[in-house]
């Protein structure tokens, strides 16, 4: 059975690093660096889904960053 995939260009223009996704919800590299290492602590799931490609390489979809900042709008 053939699944259909996304390009691999489109998936990673898709993607994000950590210093851009901060940059794009207006916070610092720390609160997103905090965040995963709180919601990692605790068992719980972090503010932002990111992905972990490897030991030191992080990586948010953008459309999860625009979804984190639309559940807080307020109004």
């Amino acid at each position: 059975m053939n699944i259909p995939m996304k390009s691999p260009v489109r998936a990673v223009s898709e993607m994000l690093t950590a210093d851009q996704a901060a940059e794009l919800l207006g916070v610092t590299r720390r609160w997103l660096d905090k965040d995963r290492h709180i919601a990692r602590l605790n068992g719980t799931p972090p503010a932002v889904p990111y992905s972990a490609l490897g030991h030191r390489t992080i990586r948010y979809r953008r459309e999860d960053v625009l979804a984190f900042l639309d559940a807080r709008r307020i109004g």
